[in-house]
């Protein structure tokens, strides 16, 4: 009796480590997927790219834009991730959770239409789409301010698990060591990109910015970032993490 209650117990564990690893993975193709879609359909419409991915929006890929962000906001949020030792305030669950809400603030509360969200050499036009609920009963401008926080929750709250929560336990392991490593690449590499942003916008280079598709190119290093990270924590990138491992014996 004891047996088989001990077998049940384990295949229950090995389910939920499964579940994981199917989240995480998830996570990290939907990281891939959003930039490749953007650049390969820019591409083919001999546009190359807008100034942000968020300027994709008022694009033809408006839906995948959306879609995706609101399919990562569905992970995140119901991501469990491990339970916070005694002392730990960022556990997995709140910082996944924070992810989330910042993903379905980027999707539901878009940038304002400008410039910006003309392709290269494009005149500022309105939105080529019916204006958004919020749009419909705030002004556009303060609304794009809420998706810049949204963007600022939703990459803040990636780098974190890069830098804090991915990074927890099993020092011991070389291949987790190795892994720490690819995290804190990972993470510095996203706040990076966040900083450059707002520097980019502070110091007034915005119309460079754009002309060179700058703020688009770091959002899309960042997303190749956030979704190594979780590829890595999904086990889909065990070969790196070998080699990273090696190169550190």
């Amino acid at each position: 009796m004891s047996d088989h209650a001990s077998g049940a117990d384990q295949k229950a564990e090995n389910d939920l480590v499964l579940s994981f690893l199917a989240v995480r993975r998830a996570l990290g193709l939907l990281g891939y997927v959003l930039p490749a879609v953007l650049i390969l359909y820019g591409l083919f419409d001999r546009q190359w790219a807008l100034a942000s991915i968020s300027a994709y929006f008022y694009s033809p890929l408006r839906e995948l834009f959306v879609g995706i962000l609101c399919a990562q906001a569905v992970f995140l949020w119901n991501y469990e991730g491990y339970k916070p030792d005694a002392g730990e305030i960022l556990s997995d669950k709140m910082v996944s959770r924070a992810a989330s809400l910042g993903a379905l603030i980027v999707a539901f509360a878009p940038m304002a239409p400008s410039a910006k969200t003309a392709p290269p050499g494009g005149e500022a036009v309105a939105p080529v789409f019916e204006p958004t609920l919020l749009q419909t009963f705030f002004d556009p401008v303060w609304v794009g301010r809420l998706h810049f926080l949204g963007a600022l929750l939703f990459f803040g709250a990636l780098a974190t698990y890069c830098l804090v929560n991915f990074r927890r336990g099993g020092l011991d392991d070389p291949l987790k060591c190795a892994a720490n490593r690819i995290y804190g690449l990972c993470g510095w590499v996203i706040l990076a990109c966040i900083l450059a942003i707002a520097a980019l916008s502070l110091f007034g280079f915005s119309e460079s910015a754009a002309r060179f598709r700058a703020v688009f190119w770091l959002e899309v290093v960042a997303c190749v970032a956030f979704a190594t990270s979780w590829a890595v924590k999904g086990q889909a990138l065990q070969p790196l993490v070998r080699q990273v491992a090696a190169q550190s014996a």
